[in-house]
């Protein structure tokens, strides 16, 4: 898949699966999973988020998990094995049930500790809503 960065103040909203990824302008990649995750969903989303990502030079990743349903077993080793992109800036997880934020706190927290903390990216967040995810989207710009 072949993406170029939108225009400023352009969005671009992908449809994978079930899924939606909404790619904004100037380094916003926001991912609603609704219903069950297979590994060719997490292919395809982290294609186009490293698409993005190339072409704005650096991007950040929302994931809302609200609406999440099952993550086959795939699904997850495909997100465990693949790079992150150099021009990654950081991962906020917001939405869902307590149970699924611990859940997704341990993956992602897991997950930096096996690569993204030695590539000097910024610890994985899990917030309650998409107000304070993008509360913290605005802090790490100004830092």
């Amino acid at each position: 898949m072949s993406l170029q960065a939108p225009e400023s103040g352009d969005r671009e909203t992908l449809t994978v699966g079930t899924h939606r990824l909404a790619l904004e302008p100037p380094d916003t990649g926001l991912v609603r999973f609704r219903g069950d995750v297979s590994d060719a969903d997490v292919a395809r989303i982290l294609d186009a988020f490293e698409a993005f990502a190339t072409a704005t030079g650096r991007a950040y990743l929302l994931l809302d998990v609200a609406d999440v349903g099952h993550v086959t077993p795939e699904a997850r080793r495909v997100a465990a094995r693949r790079q992150l992109p150099p021009a990654y800036a950081g991962l906020v997880v917001f939405g869902g049930t307590f149970q699924q934020q611990l859940v997704a706190k341990l993956v992602t927290t897991a997950g930096w500790f096996l690569r993204g903390r030695a590539l000097g990216k910024p610890m994985p967040v899990c917030v309650k809503d998409e107000r304070a995810a993008r509360a913290w989207l605005v802090a790490q710009r100004g830092s």
